[in-house]
């Protein structure tokens, strides 16, 4: 099934199985989300957000609320897409005099502009790797 029926599909059947909106999609490798703060790798993406992690080097810092998608592989780029951050938790912390953090973040966009959607839906149909 073309990767276009397996968004309106999974959708459709999302609404019954889980509380979630939107079904969540796999980016191709090298899918990134930056912001002023992180720049990091898109862990999977739907219409409604994403979630990317990204090691946080600055802990004092908080995220803006305008996040860019990148492939650079394919010369793909959604920029100033206005969001809202849900979750932001470490997922490995390092032990080195450096004091790293491995952190994932998941975004909700809000307010996309209709040229945003189009780009998006066509980002999630033609360089995602399936359902996550």
């Amino acid at each position: 099934m073309p990767l276009a029926e397996q968004l309106e599909v999974a959708t459709i059947q999302n609404n019954y199985r889980e509380r979630r909106k939107f079904t969540r999609f796999t980016p191709k490798n090298g899918t990134m989300a930056v912001n002023n703060h992180a720049l990091g790798l898109v862990v999977n993406i739907s219409m409604g957000g994403l979630s990317f992690r990204y090691v946080d080097d600055k802990p004092d810092t908080s995220m803006t609320d305008l996040f860019g998608i990148f492939l650079g592989s394919e010369n793909f780029l959604i920029d100033k897409i206005q969001s809202k951050v849900i979750t932001d938790r470490i997922i490995l912390q390092d032990t080195s005099f450096l004091h790293n953090k491995s952190r994932q973040c998941s975004i909700q966009f809000v307010d996309l502009t209709s040229d945003q959607q189009k780009k998006l839906k066509d980002f999630i149909i033609t360089k995602t790797q399936g359902i996550s």
